[in-house]
């Protein structure tokens, strides 16, 4: 089946190929579709070709987006691919994630149904920059924010306001004089300027955005307001972003994943230990500002001072009722790969909730200023400053059968998409039946901070093959911080849940999955919001309010284990030439170069002694790197031309993979004393070495009108050495626990191919010449030495062999449409504890837009996203090793644009 949708993909769009690159050739370009493209200062037109330079023709909307993508691409002398903001505050996408989604290459991540975070070719190891400074989030480089489920993210790309960006470029081979630390690329968030050719820019916009999953509505704002003075030589800009709306997640999740286990009779089977039906409600809310000055006092220089910030918040609600499949088993069903597929479980049935407060913000600030201080030599400085910070308060409670009540569950993960669960000898809602057993008041927060100061330099030959020597160094500090207060109270025996009647009540949500998860309970005693708002409200408890953790909960194992300090400090030089001569009537151009980087590390942390006593420590190093590169463009003819080049890459480990200790959510069973459920935590690995590869590329493009363009690119990257996490188990404190931990491997390839085709119909009859389309298709391949536990090797973690888009697009006059489809195949997560690989499941993807100008001030568009209600899931091993399956439900959204 995805065999046949790839065929029929490919079909159609060599279809379209072969029918339209012909036509237009033989057209006369006598439409702005059809003129070639200007020639740009360093990319001029070959003797013999001059350019038609069409008057009075403007192109707008989605097609003069389309046209500066590709005129960035061409005209780049590294390997680059762009998206352009059709209008001010206007991506194609809801946000920076998933507009880079759509760029060959790039493949997207997804949490709580929103694009999360990108892959570049199947690494997720990039560089992110806002106005060409680097950028983190609250965890630092390669975070993913604060959420502790996994699914969902607070991270950088959610954070960023996608309504000022003017552009989004990723720069898959980097030359010397870009940032450093980007196995995959470096994308470059740009916003407009207020002395760029647009000329004064007003917008207004307001949005009303609705959830057909959430059952709720929700509204964004949008304000941008510049102006210059009348010489043009200031100008000022300012834009202000909100929006509020609730995002919905309801399926089954398996937490911790398959493990090994021994039935009665001896035989070792793969099953989950934590089975969960649950519903996550997100309330969240989002504001951003952004503010520009722009100053040119003489000509030759200019002087900007930029500055972001944007602040998520977040009121979680999240229930979901658990038990441990594999324990008290009988009537057991295997599949042909030994998986636990359905049974009865004798063991008690967990009733959970959890509310959760999650505050994430990012401000990032500049000062650059640029200038011509000779007749050769131009140069620029910087300086900047980024700080992010995050906060996860959440407040857990487990309730189960009292004692002397055993609960028995029924279940068939073959029944439906999520499986078939009846619950029999406890009743869920009475309290004289169920008892509290753990409660957690964890506040998890993060900051960091990263200065950095950046210095560059330009000589220009009087030369007609050396053009350029370039010349610079930068030195930045990356310091992150985790102090968590932790909270994790097992009160002996439990607290009667009749004892609890001010803090409980029964949560019922008849809307949860329905036609699924037959004979599951839809009500069930849980706390709520206005109640449970920490340890210390359950003040007629003292079992809880009193507990040691709850009165300090810095001063605990669980609290010491989660708290470090991750200071890096990055000194950077480097070299480029530029040169170009002619082979004939064909421009042949390019640089090389080279760049040093040293990086002197810092992580102090805590180990957790056998005692369970927090021990500090404080681990060094200082890592060095020479980086060459080299590209060439040879433009065969002013459409067609050729690239290639080479690079060795770097990129250190993701920062609080670095931290010098173990975190521990401390979520062991015990049996009348016997652990019978191993807990679960994260550690850091300090000597992590950085990810390094030598990259190879090489790229076809034919650009054969304003819009139009066909390419196609290898790469091929040699990785010497990488990280991947494994889980381990490990015993701490006498505790029995699954530790995740990064580790290094050895020796891995990641190969590959992207096709990019972005066709204009403008060879078919009016109306249909407002026809268009952007297909992508990207292939990548790789080889590890990691094997699974049953000898297959392993794929680089992240990395979908098979992904593509199709953007359907149709512009006439005052009205717009757009359709977009997205699909990736399967790719590896990580390994689990029973050495299994874990996977995610193909995705698919579908969402499409309407526009309408009423006038060239006044616009209404509408825009729906997930049209495919879309699951996300993920297993272990084998398909029918069922972790997580996942809905999100479809949202729609209607805009009002004035502009003035």
């Amino acid at each position: 089946m995805v065999l046949a949708r790839r065929t029929i993909l490919s079909a159609l769009i060599a279809q379209v190929l072969f029918a339209s690159v012909p036509a237009v050739a033989q057209t006369a370009p006598s439409t702005a579709d059809t003129a070639p493209a200007k020639p740009t200062q360093d990319a001029a037109a070959p003797q013999g070709q001059n350019p038609v330079d069409l008057e009075g023709v403007t192109v707008s909307g989605i097609r003069q987006s389309l046209e500066k993508s590709r005129d960035l691409k061409k005209d780049s002398s590294q390997i680059v691919d762009a998206i352009v903001a059709d209008d001010i505050g206007k991506l194609p996408d809801s946000n920076v994630a998933e507009s880079l989604g759509r760029v060959a290459g790039v493949q997207l991540e997804r949490g709580m149904g929103e694009g999360s975070n990108i892959l570049v070719r199947g690494l997720s190891q990039n560089v992110y920059l806002y106005n060409g400074r680097e950028i983190f989030d609250a965890t630092g480089r390669g975070g993913n924010g604060l959420d502790q489920l996994n699914t969902s993210t607070y991270g950088l790309l959610t954070l960023v306001p996608s309504q000022v960006i003017s552009r989004l470029s990723v720069t898959k081979l980097a030359s010397a004089d870009q940032v450093s630390g980007a196995l995959g690329g470096i994308v470059n968030i740009e916003t407009r300027m207020p002395l760029n050719a647009d000329g004064d820019q007003n917008v207004v916009s307001v949005s009303g955005t609705y959830s057909k999953l959430a059952r709720k509505g929700g509204g964004d704002g949008f304000a941008l307001l510049s102006g210059r003075n009348k010489d043009e030589t200031l100008g000022a800009m300012v834009a202000a972003t909100y929006s509020h709306g609730t995002v919905v997640q309801q399926g089954l999740d398996t937490f911790s994943g398959y493990s090994q286990f021994t039935d009665s009779a001896g035989v070792k089977h793969f099953g989950s230990t934590d089975m969960r039906a649950q519903n996550i409600e997100d309330d969240r809310t989002k504001k951003g500002v952004s503010a520009i000055l722009q100053w040119r006092p003489t000509p030759g220089v200019e002087i900007v001072g930029d500055t972001f910030y944007s602040k998520q918040t977040s009121d979680r609600d999240r229930y979901w009722l658990a038990f441990n499949p594999s324990a008290g088993l009988s009537n057991a069903t295997y599949s042909n790969h030994n998986i636990l597929l359905a049974g009865r479980a004798t063991t008690p049935i967990q009733a959970n909730t959890e509310i959760a407060d999650i505050d994430a913000d990012v401000w990032s600030t500049a000062l650059r200023g640029s200038f011509h201080a000779g007749d050769h030599l131009d140069g620029s400085a910087e300086i900047s400053f980024d700080r992010s910070k995050a906060e996860y308060h959440q407040n857990y409670m487990r309730l189960q059968p009292a004692a002397g009540i055993t609960s028995v569950i029924d279940y068939d993960l073959r029944s439906g998409n999520f499986g078939s669960f009846n619950i029999n000898g406890v009743n869920l809602t009475d309290p004289n039946q169920m008892a509290m057993s753990i409660l957690f008041d964890n506040d998890y927060r993060a900051k960091t901070d990263a200065p950095a100061a950046r210095t560059d330099w330009v000589w220009n030959f009087d030369n007609d093959n050396w053009q350029s020597l370039s010349f610079g160094a930068r030195a930045t500090k990356v310091k992150s911080d985790q102090d968590p207060l932790r909270a994790d109270i097992r009160p002996t025996g439990g607290v009667p849940a009749t004892a609890l009647a001010d803090y409980l009540r029964v949560y019922s949500n008849s809307n949860f999955m329905k036609g699924e998860f037959d004979g599951l309970p839809r009500s069930y005693l849980g706390s709520y919001r206005s109640v449970f708002t920490g340890c210390d409200a359950f003040t007629n408890i003292p079992a809880i309010s009193q507990n040691a953790q709850c009165l300090d909960g810095r001063d605990n194992a669980l609290a010491y284990a989660g708290t470090f300090s991750i200071d890096e400090k990055f000194t950077e030089a480097y070299t480029k030439a530029d040169w170009s001569f002619n082979a004939g009537s064909m421009p042949v151009s390019g640089n090389f170069g080279i760049r040093y980087v040293q990086r002197e590390l810092d992580s102090k942390g805590n180990l957790i002694t056998a005692t369970g006593q927090a021990s500090p420590t404080d681990y060094r190093s200082t890592t060095r790197e020479w980086l060459p590169s080299f590209i060439a463009k040879w433009e065969i003819t002013y459409q067609l031309l050729v690239r290639g080049g080479a690079a060795r890459v770097v990129a250190f480990p993701n920062t609080e993979d670095l931290n010098n200790g173990v975190s521990l959510n401390n979520s062991a069973v015990f049996v009348n004393g016997v652990q019978v459920t191993p807990g679960t935590g994260s550690g850091g690995a300090p000597g992590l070495k950085p990810f390094k590869a030598d990259q190879y590329d090489l790229s076809l493009e034919y650009y054969y009108n304003d819009t139009g363009m066909v390419s196609a690119g290898l790469f091929y990257k040699d990785v010497s050495t990488f990280i991947i996490q494994q889980q381990s188990a490990e015993t701490i404190g006498g505790v029995n626990y699954f530790i995740n931990r990064k580790v290094n491997g050895d020796s891995a390839m990641v190969k590959g191919a992207e096709l990019l085709a972005q066709v204009p119909f403008t060879f078919l009859p009016d109306p249909l010449d407002g026809f268009g389309m952007v297909a992508t298709y990207t292939y990548i391949d790789s080889n590890t030495p990691i094997k699974d536990v049953n000898g297959s090797s392993l794929t680089f973690p992240g990395l979908s062999k098979n992904n593509y888009n199709l953007i359907v697009y149709y512009e006439k006059g005052p009205f717009s449409s757009r359709v977009a489809y997205n699909w990736r195949n399967r790719y590896l997560v990580g390994l689990s504890t029973a050495a299994t690989g874990i996977y995610n499941d193909t995705y698919k993807d579908l969402a499409a837009s309407v526009s309408y100008n009423f006038t060239p001030q006044l616009s209404l568009q509408v825009e729906a996203t997930n049209l495919l209600n879309s699951r996300q899931r993920t297993f272990d091993g084998y398909e029918e090793g069922l972790r997580t399956n996942v809905i999100y439900g479809r949202n729609y959204m209607a805009t009002v644009t004035w502009r003035f």
